[in-house]
């Protein structure tokens, strides 16, 4: 362990000495460079989350580096910041004094575009960039080892993206991008360029000029959301692409970012977060060695608040020697490896402890380039480096209500998980989710090691009972039908409805016993009845419609007056019909007689075998009609008559 600590100082001070430049610490932070509006030169901040996490603010390094900075790439193996002028393609290099260094034109490098996306591979070889501008696209490989910075490439297989920063997960190593003309996060092959667009469209963001990953691998950006402006902090899912807001911070009209996310980071969660006296709880360690190599010696350490007790290490997957006393929890000596792994701690609390409680651990033994030690974060906050909350609460089981009333059939579900709460029903069952399928009285009582709660549940019965005395109806199309519906129940206090089926028109009246109707089509009348314990109940009559569309109409007329078979006319057995129109022509076609809108079966409404009043030679006549019967369907019928003197 010492010798790796003095090669990694050693190196260090070279580059000191040879570049006349002091190196960042490398301990998971975010940079930034933000051109402000009107600015021709890049300032260059280090990204803070204050206590609210509702709005970042920035450590200023330097509020001007003398040009405007992209492509930016945080070095691992040199702990510097390389950059380039996206104007002048310019190589530049970044100390943590924010003095940038003009390295000049990296060989072979095109000028034909502008480098806005950039970033530094995990192994510190090279400076990526893909430019905007130039065709065909490509990827811009310059070799931070040579001399000359010396430049390789590799071209885009899409040529219809438009990528704005690119960022290296330092798990995986694929490279992330954002794609400005299509809105949305692509993943692209530095090695053949292939380009991934199977992600979400997110078109409610415009630029996002910094792309960065933290010491776990999740993905940040900064740049436009919602609006133009250029100012908000947000998550990006990996899988999804989706783009979730976090904060709002300094306008700009350009920016870029990196982060170092190639050290050794620490996590704090408790399961569970709200707890109860004399029950146990597990604090989890989650340990991320973004740094590519295995570090030995590493030491995790923990003190825990008065009235929280450790009582073993369940979990270690780093091995070295554990020591567990009272509140007091140490690991020294552990080997991690590279990857995210967790250390599990069982916890007890005491018999009088109340309210919160709060605290950090701290990884110590790290390289002096990755800071020497690191508090613990809480992973589910906003905010950075802050403590872990556990909250216990006096045993409580007053949420679970003490009276039900059941419907006929129902049940009742009770959720008593509680953790490190025993349950016993007054049946034997130690089961903490129960249902209770009758009515009765029920027992519960929950139990820690120093606390016992009870709590008594009625659970009363109620039905309501609904009834048509009909079942089924045969109706002829246009009669009427009285329904006659019954209910039973405790009180009077009910609700009566009446439902029809889909095409029929509503009962007379949808809130008494014996509704009246003229259903025109078959279907169900449903009868529903509800109580005030909001039971229910139903019934359904079943009613079958035949609908007779039979039409008569006499072939001869005498059309003598005598009172028999004098006149043509329409009639129907269906007393639900009307007449559209009737129309009869003689043998040239002329029109003879015409009525519309008049009813069936009535003489009065025929023709009498006369033409302006004057009677018709006899002959044969031909004759068409439209009726309409109760259900809109309009049948349309055509014949001839013969008239006889």
């Amino acid at each position: 362990m010492k010798g790796s600590i003095f090669y990694i100082i050693l190196l260090l001070a070279t580059w000191k000495i040879a570049n006349g430049q002091t190196p960042f610490t490398c301990k998971g932070q975010y940079y930034l460079s933000l051109t402000k509006n009107g600015s021709q030169s890049s300032g260059l901040y280090e990204v803070k989350i204050p206590t609210s996490g509702a709005q970042i603010y920035l450590d200023t390094i330097s509020t001007s580096i003398g040009l405007v900075l992209n492509g930016m790439g945080y070095r691992i193996t040199d702990n510097l910041i390389y950059g380039i002028d996206p104007n002048t393609a310019h190589l530049r290099r970044i100390g943590s004094d924010g003095v940038a260094i003009d390295l000049g034109l990296p060989k072979g490098i095109p000028t034909d575009r502008l480098y806005y996306a950039g970033d530094v591979t995990p192994d510190g070889k090279f400076l990526l960039l893909i430019g905007l501008g130039g065709f065909p696209q490509q990827i811009v490989k310059i070799d931070l080892d040579d001399p000359d910075y010396a430049c390789t490439f590799v071209g885009l297989k899409n040529n219809a993206v438009g990528i704005v920063d690119i960022a290296f997960d330092p798990f995986t190593g694929i490279m992330y991008g954002h794609d400005l003309r299509n809105s949305r996060i692509v993943t692209i092959n530095p090695d053949d360029g292939s380009v991934n667009i199977n992600f979400k469209v997110q078109s409610q963001v415009d630029q996002l000029g910094a792309l960065f990953f933290d010491s776990f691998g999740n993905l940040y950006g900064y740049g436009a959301y919602g609006s133009g402006a250029q100012d908000k902090f947000v998550s990006i899912d990996k899988k999804t692409g989706e783009i979730r807001l976090l904060a709002s911070g300094p306008i700009s009209v350009g920016q870029d970012g990196c982060a170092c996310p190639y050290t050794l980071e620490l996590q704090k969660i408790v399961t569970p977060e709200v707890a109860f006296p004399c029950t146990d709880v597990v604090y989890s360690f989650i340990v991320s060695n973004g740094s590519g190599i295995t570090r030995s010696g590493i030491n995790l350490h923990d003190t825990l608040p008065d009235g929280l007790t450790a009582k073993s290490i369940i979990y270690n997957p780093f091995g070295g020697n554990e020591n567990v006393a009272d509140q007091v929890v140490s690991i020294t000596e552990m080997v991690v490896k590279p990857g995210i792994d967790t250390i599990k701690l069982l916890v007890s609390i005491d018999e009088n402890a109340l309210g919160i409680y709060k605290n950090q651990a701290h990884l110590s033994g790290l390289p002096l380039a990755l800071g020497s030690f690191t508090l613990s974060d809480y992973p589910y906050s906003f905010l950075e480096k802050d403590s872990t909350t556990l909250m216990v609460e006096p045993l409580d089981i007053s949420f679970i209500e003490e009276e039900f009333t059941t419907c006929k059939g129902d049940s009742v579900f009770i959720d008593a998980s509680l953790h490190g709460v025993n349950i016993l029903w007054s049946d034997g069952d130690v089961s903490s989710r129960k249902w209770l399928v009758s009515p009765g009285k029920y027992t519960l009582i929950a139990r820690t090691k120093c606390d016992v709660k009870q709590v008594q549940i009625d659970v009363k019965g109620d039905q309501v009972i609904a009834d048509i005395l009909e079942d089924t109806l045969d109706i002829d199309l246009g009669d009427y039908i009285t329904l006659h519906g019954e209910y039973k129940n405790i009180d009077e206090n009910v609700t009566l409805s009446w439902i029809s089926s889909d095409g029929n028109p509503a009962l007379s009246c949808q809130q008494c016993l014996t509704p009246e109707g003229q259903p025109i089509h078959d279907g169900y009348y449903v009868f529903l009845v509800k109580n005030a314990q909001d039971c229910y109940d139903y019934d359904t009559v079943w009613v079958r419609v035949k609908k007779d569309r039979s039409v008569f109409t006499p072939n001869i007329i005498s059309a003598n007056s005598d009172g028999q078979n004098d006149k043509f006319y329409l009639f129907a057995a269906n007393q639900s019909v009307e007449g559209v129109y009737l129309r009869i022509y003689d043998r040239w076609g002329n029109l003879v007689f015409e009525r519309n809108q008049f009813a069936l079966n009535d003489c009065e409404y025929g023709w009498d075998g006369t033409f302006l009043n004057k009677p018709v030679v006899q002959g044969v006549f031909t004759w068409t009609a439209m009726v309409r019967f109760i259900d809109q369907y309009e049948l349309v019928l055509h014949g001839d008559v013969t008239v006889i003197r």
